[in-house]
């Protein structure tokens, strides 16, 4: 079986970010290893290329690490907001053939970001509903290895996209009914 993996481009962050953490003195190198294994730890010292494929599991616990370091007194704001400056960064970058013009959020833009799910993850399958009137919901099935860190980080992600396509403020929520699967709801604010 394929190790569920994350494209780098979305990789690439995280392990930036733990360096700094490291650089900064933020962390102890010691203190690290009781976050991270000998594998995570490894992941910091190889170049991250945006197309390579690197395990799910670390980036989540890379997130993890980050969350209790940088998180404050709500880790879930902080990875949605992590997640919304990586969808500014990859929407204006490697990605920006799925950037919808803006107004134009409904049911054809949601499969268009659908796209996004196939390229970033060799794992999971994405399907976009419409719900009721403005209201879509993602599910993300065969998720049982997706981190929980990863989810708030997606709904941001979600957000943000969705923030552009309808050129207007959005809300996104997230719940995990399974433990495979979990569901985006988003409408707007």
């Amino acid at each position: 079986m394929e190790v569920p993996s994350i494209k780098g481009s979305a990789f690439q962050s995280v392990v930036e970010d733990v360096k700094r953490l490291i650089d900064e003195d933020r962390i102890d190198p010691s203190e690290l290893a009781s976050h991270l294994n000998a594998k995570d730890r490894g992941f910091l010292d190889v170049e991250v290329t945006p197309l390579g494929w690197f395990p799910i599991a670390t980036y989540g616990r890379m997130l993890e690490l980050l969350a209790r370091e940088e998180g404050g007194a709500d880790p879930q704001a902080y990875l949605c907001a992590r997640g919304a400056r990586a969808a500014d960064r990859m929407l204006s970058g490697i990605y920006e053939s799925f950037v919808a013009s803006p107004g134009a959020w409904g049911a054809r833009v949601g499969q268009t970001m659908m796209g996004i799910g196939k390229l970033l993850y060799n794992f999971t399958a994405w399907t976009f509903r419409p719900v009721e009137g403005e209201t879509y919901e993602i599910e993300v099935s065969d998720a049982r290895e997706y981190p929980e860190p990863a989810r708030f980080t997606a709904q941001g992600f979600l957000c943000c996209f969705a923030q552009r396509a309808s050129a207007r403020e959005m809300r996104v929520t997230s719940s995990r009914p399974t433990p495979d699967r979990i569901v985006y709801r988003i409408r707007p604010a």
